[in-house]
Order: structure tokens, then sequence, then C-alpha cells
């Protein structure tokens, strides 16, 4: 098992840290066998920075270079029902996306995923917003949810010539937080399972909707379909809203 992952800076989420959902699937790489995997976070991910890998039970613990070392990430194999969720739609995630709310007034505008600062090429450009009604397409789903449209690039495929397991885990995870609609919030657990890796030349729709809540903790669900309505993947997420002023606590 490889023992080392390491975050570029192009994939931060916060300014100086890495995108959770990105950071994940590369832990989430380290069971290749595996069909979902759980990884929770526990501070914040260093950039251009060695990570190291313990086996721990069934799972691993991924620190730093630190002395003593401290915990960034764990991971460990789970099992992920797939959700009752169904695409509204390229033309109605479009649409969704056109009044995205953090295009203007962004917590995190420099974001490899959600982030309208990045440029095409750059950063995923996922601008997810509640669903809207365009020429009498509805929301296909009994809850309300975010919808965006995303074009991957060709940079974001591996050898294989399909888009990289790391770049599906990190389309799921900002969506989640517009469902939730809290601020500041951080994301702490996702548990993820890829069903199939397209090509990078045809759009995907993007949703996600709000699971309920624990006190500051809020619980999303995320999905990413083909054009023509097939799901390719899906994800369970833990947030955690913050106080900007306080230390970061355990889930």
């Amino acid at each position: 098992m490889k023992n080392t992952i390491r975050i570029a800076r192009r994939f931060n989420g916060p300014h100086e840290s890495g995108n959770g959902g990105y950071a994940a699937g590369l832990a989430a790489q380290l069971f290749p066998s595996a069909e979902s995997v759980e990884v929770t976070l526990r501070a914040p991910i260093p950039l251009e920075a060695d990570l190291q890998a313990h086996a721990n039970g069934d799972g691993v613990d991924i620190t730093d270079g630190a002395n003593p070392p401290t915990l960034i990430m764990s991971a460990h194999p789970t099992r992920l029902a797939a959700p009752d969720a169904r695409s509204p739609g390229l033309e109605a995630a479009t649409v969704a996306a056109q009044t995205y709310r953090g295009a203007e007034d962004h917590v995190l505008p420099h974001c490899f995923v959600c982030g309208p600062a990045r440029g095409v090429g750059d950063g995923l450009r996922i601008f997810p917003d509640w669903l809207k009604d365009p020429a009498g397409v509805e929301n296909p789903n009994l809850f309300p949810i975010v919808a965006a449209p995303w074009q991957p690039t060709p940079d974001l495929a591996d050898a294989s010539g399909l888009i990289a397991p790391a770049f599906m885990w990190a389309a799921l995870d900002c969506p989640g937080a517009f469902a939730i609609d809290r601020e500041p919030i951080l994301l702490g657990r996702m548990s993820a399972r890829i069903l199939a890796r397209p090509k990078t030349d045809a759009p995907i729709v993007v949703i996600a909707w709000a699971k309920g809540q624990d006190r500051r903790k809020f619980f999303a669900g995320s999905a990413l379909f083909s054009e023509s309505g097939d799901l390719l993947a899906f994800s369970e997420q833990t947030w955690i809203q913050i106080d900007q002023h306080a230390p970061p606590k355990e889930l």
C-alpha cells in the first residue's frame, strides 16, 4: 500500500489548506479494493507536504511530518447504499447555477471546487444552487436539492483516460455545504462510492441535499449523474458549523 500522499497547492479549499473532498479522495485510493470508503478529517490539511499513512486496524491514520505528528485524517472501508435520488437534468442544473449565491459573496472564493475566483482549467467551477423550474422541468426528488452542471477538463483524467477518483470525490464535496446553507461550516466526515468514472468530454450533473442536524453537526448527501441520468457516484457527509475563533473539536 502506498504510504504517502501529497496535496498540491492548486487543490486548496480554505486558502492555506487542502480541499476536504479532494484530500479524502486521495485517502480513499489507499483502499483500491474497497467499494466505499469513509474519511474523517481531523485537522487542517497541509498543502505541498508529504503526509504519512499508518495502518490502524482495517483502516489508516494519516499524519503530517511534525514531531510529534498531528493526525490529519483517518480512513477505513465502509458500506454505502445508493441514495434514492435522481438527476433533474442538465438544463435544470444549469439554470440553478445561474443564481449561484457564492458568485459575489463567497467565504472561500479560491476553493478548488466551488470558488468563483478559479478559472476554467484551474478550478472545477461547480456552482450549485437551489433547483429552479425551467420550461416545466420539476425536481424529480421528494426533497429539496441544489444542482449544478460540471464540465470536467482534460487534465482531470488519469492514465486510463477517465476522471481520476479524487476529482470525483472533490466534486461531491462542496455541494453538500450549499444544501445545508449555513456559514461558517467545514467538512468533518465524508463517505463516498464511485460506480462509474466517465471521460472528461461530457458534462456531469451534480446535486446535493440536506439530511438533518444534530446540534453543530449537519448531514448531507450528494450525487453525480451522467447527462443521460445514470448515477456515477454518491456521498454521505457530516459538516460542522464552527466558531471561527474556537479550536477544532473531534467528531
